[in-house]
């Protein structure tokens, strides 16, 4: 065998193995591609609600960022608990999401048992708040939060309030109202806030805590006197409207909303979400459509997402053993 020979196999033995060593990370790249099939977007009320509403305005952005349709699916339920325990059994992959707001937390201390904990779900990034209103029947002797204060106060009990039921952030700000402001009035749950501002319009119930668009559109309308919203900052939905805390400073209590993903989700797929979640709610159209439905928007890292839920949790969890809240 020549010399020529020898470097000839050499290099043929260099180039297969070359080849060899390339063909798995080839392989790796195109199976750890991310997303290459439809994207799974949960949402814990049903369809038509203020959450689904704001689900299909994220997923409609989101779906050209990631190169793949997002698919909102309803999965309502016990104040959105069934949509965290499904998505706590789902498989760690980037194609099961859930758009979820502040009552997964609450959930885990009204409910006797729920099938996931909230902090083990990952953490993707905020994408807004939304702020409760209070409201009175106009007939109602208070024409601000003061007032309504200082006859709440005279008449400890007499009067009643509906939410939108049992356990839900309505309710709860209403639980943190009376305490904070020192005063006692009776809880009247309705199933949503539809037939409680119905009750509230035709005098059969004196005051309320509810979403802020279907208030505002009534208040509008002189149906209803809109006293303060429940955010520590004024809506952008309704400008002219107090807050509570301008009143009774420190208030704040508003249904965070977020972006979470199965527990054990890889790092690279959170960064590849929160990163296009950034740009759908920098958009000028989605602040509106936020805006439009009495949210504001609010963006964070997962590492900010996951203190915030923990902070809910604790302050959450407090607020329902001071009010001894349960649910079966």
């Amino acid at each position: 065998m020549s010399i020529e020979d020898i470097k000839l196999g050499r290099r043929l033995a260099l180039s297969a193995l070359a080849l060899g060593l390339a063909a798995p990370r080839i392989g790796f790249a195109q199976a750890g591609a991310y997303p290459s099939r439809a994207i799974k977007l949960m949402v814990g009320y049903p369809p038509g609600g203020g959450a689904d509403i704001l689900a299909r305005i994220v997923a409609n952005k989101l779906s050209p960022l990631m190169g793949q349709p997002v698919v909102v699916e309803n999965r309502s339920g016990a104040g959105s608990t069934i949509a965290a325990a499904s998505l706590a059994s789902a498989p760690a992959d980037g194609y099961t999401l859930l758009l979820a707001e502040s009552g997964i937390l609450v959930g885990t201390a009204i409910y006797d048992k729920v099938a996931y904990d909230p902090t083990t779900l990952t953490p993707i990034a905020a994408l807004g708040d939304l702020p409760y209103s209070l409201v009175v029947n106009p007939s109602f002797p208070a024409a601000n939060t003061r007032e309504l204060i200082d006859v709440l106060k005279a008449n400890p009990g007499k009067y009643s309030y509906a939410s939108p039921g049992v356990g839900n952030i309505a309710h709860l700000s209403a639980e943190m109202f009376q305490k904070e402001a020192g005063v006692q009035i009776v809880h009247v749950p309705y199933k949503g806030g539809t037939p409680a501002l119905a009750d509230l319009v035709s005098g059969q119930i004196p005051i309320c805590f509810v979403s802020l668009p279907p208030a505002l559109a009534l208040a509008r309308g002189g149906k209803l006197r809109l006293l303060a919203v429940t955010s520590a900052k004024r809506s952008p939905a309704a400008p002219d409207t107090p807050t509570i805390s301008e009143t009774l400073p420190g208030f704040n209590s508003v249904a965070s909303i977020f972006m979470l993903a199965p527990p054990g989700t890889p790092a690279a797929i959170v960064d590849r979400v929160n990163a296009a979640l950034r740009e759908v709610m920098a958009m000028p159209d989605v602040t509106a459509d936020f805006v439009a439905q009495g949210a504001t928007v609010e963006t964070s890292s997962p590492q900010q997402l996951s203190a915030l839920i923990r902070q809910e949790l604790a302050s959450w969890s407090s607020i329902v053993k001071s009010a001894n809240i349960r649910m079966e």
